[in-house]
């Protein structure tokens, strides 16, 4: 039975024999060193069996095995040491282990701990999708893991979509919120990962050319078709097409496409014949796709079945905790493409980067940030290298500004060297983050608490103690 099995011991000869051995027997081996490096590589390979020495140089094997199996409670996790008394072999059992073996061990044995190990793993499908899913995760190009809520959602609705494999889904949100990433994401979480991933801008080529391009043409078809060409669709056969920019697609086409999704089927342009493809499809607007199908400009027959699991992607204002993260990752990849020696932020480009409303959403700030860089000087780029169209945010009326080195300190940078007035620090953060909600909200205070996450009471407390003004919080909110 081959099997992804990773051994943990800090004794590099073991290592070596255990990775020749066990790869001879057909299994894929992963090695580690110690207690951190073995929670990183259960995390990063999942793998099927675990073989745990009991004393490692910075913790006990027993801890490392509560950790896994606080992540992967039925993981098979087989324990190795020189020193095994009743009690440790007790502790181990509780702690979740298969087995304890003593060392030195017989080779027989340890295949035979492996073996029983494997064979009582009743979960291994479920490892593998787990395994698969994770991977598309850790591998998707241009993916930076969110830590906002909204986006958290979205994650767990992806885990559920991967054991779906021909689900069609429809991507929502604004232009540049990185629809186009997410569904990267689905593709690489999926069963379809090991094969093609095709995309095509729907708003990028004329109707006839778009035509050609995902459903293929015959030799002849039309003057400038010398040849046979296949499509998109036929191309992605057991993968994903993704069709960005879905709503700009003409009627026609939406006829055709959605003889796709209901018969998996369609023919070249040109052709008589009927070709049967099994792809699934995944599709982006920034367009308000109900709108087109009551103005009778988008189908509706189509547009259910495209949308059998909605994802909406959030702008980046509604998931500000992803600003930094995001234009550090990108300062990265631009620093080393432009050979520029800068490290971070200087607490000024923080407090800028987090007051500004980013209309572009992460296009924007990827734009802001590689011309920031290409053009910056030094080691951290400052607010005025940044150069923000406007570093404060627009609904101000009158509430003093956080100084950007407060606010640096309260998301974890150093304090000022004069220190910070703490309280008076939080309340004008505070203000500025209900007075922005409402500004978003268009003045609804249900929609601009539920921004907030609060409810309407806290709100209206909040509104009545910074004495917001009348005009900034009622004009829609009837």
């Amino acid at each position: 039975m081959s099997a992804q099995l990773l051994v943990v011991d800090d004794q590099a000869s073991i290592l070596q024999f255990l990775r020749q051995t066990l790869a001879h027997e057909g299994h894929v081996v992963h090695t580690a060193a110690n207690g951190e490096e073995a929670l990183a590589a259960v995390h990063e390979q999942i793998p099927d069996l675990v073989l745990l020495d009991m004393v490692l140089p910075d913790r006990h094997g027993l801890e490392v095995l509560r950790e896994i199996h606080a992540r992967f409670p039925r993981m098979c996790v087989i324990l190795m040491s020189a020193h095994i008394d009743l009690e440790t072999a007790v502790d181990a059992m509780r702690g979740g282990a298969f087995d304890v073996i003593r060392k030195p061990f017989k080779i027989d044995q340890l295949h035979l701990a492996i073996r029983r190990g494997l064979a009582a793993t009743r979960d291994a499908a479920e490892l593998a999708a787990l395994r698969r899913r994770d991977q598309g995760f850790a591998r998707t190009p241009g993916m930076v893991l969110s830590t906002a809520p909204a986006m958290q959602e979205i994650y767990a609705t992806v885990r559920k979509i991967a054991q779906g494999e021909k689900t069609s889904i429809l991507i929502e949100g604004e232009s540049g919120v990185g629809k186009d990433v997410l569904a990267n994401l689905i593709h690489a979480s999926s069963p379809r990962s090991d094969k093609a991933f095709l995309e095509i801008n729907c708003a990028a080529l004329p109707e006839k050319l778009l035509e050609s391009e995902l459903f293929g043409h015959e030799q002849g078809a039309f003057t400038d078709a010398g040849q046979l060409k296949q499509g998109l669709l036929e191309l992605a056969h057991h993968g994903t097409v993704f069709l960005d920019e879905i709503g700009e697609m003409s009627v026609t086409l939406q006829v055709k496409l959605l003889r796709v999704l209901e018969r998996q089927v369609f023919r070249r342009v040109g052709g008589l014949k009927d070709i049967t493809v099994d792809v699934r499809l995944i599709s982006a607007t920034n367009r308000d796709l109900s709108a087109m199908v009551r103005a009778g400009t988008f189908r509706e027959d189509l547009y259910y079945r495209l949308k059998v699991v909605p994802l909406r992607m959030p702008s980046l204002r509604e998931r500000p905790e992803d600003i930094l993260p995001l234009a550090d990752h990108f300062l990265r990849i631009y620093a080393l493409q432009f050979h520029k020696r800068l490290t971070g932020l200087t607490p000024d480009a923080v407090g800028a980067l987090l007051a500004y409303p980013w209309p572009g959403n992460i296009r924007e700030l990827r734009n802001v940030i590689e011309r920031a860089v290409l053009l910056g000087e030094g080691e951290a780029l400052d607010a005025v290298q940044l150069n923000l169209p406007d570093a404060h945010l627009p609904d101000a009326q009158g509430v003093s500004p956080v100084p950007s080195q407060d606010l640096s300190a309260l998301l974890g940078g150093p304090l000022p060297a004069a220190g910070l007035r703490l309280e008076e620090t939080l309340a004008a953060a505070e203000e500025r983050c209900v007075r922005q909600a409402l500004v978003q909200a268009s003045g609804n205070q249900t929609r601009a608490a539920e921004l907030l996450g609060m409810n309407r009471d806290k709100l209206r407390y909040r509104l009545k103690m910074y004495k917001i003004s009348e005009d900034v919080r009622e004009p829609a909110d009837n």
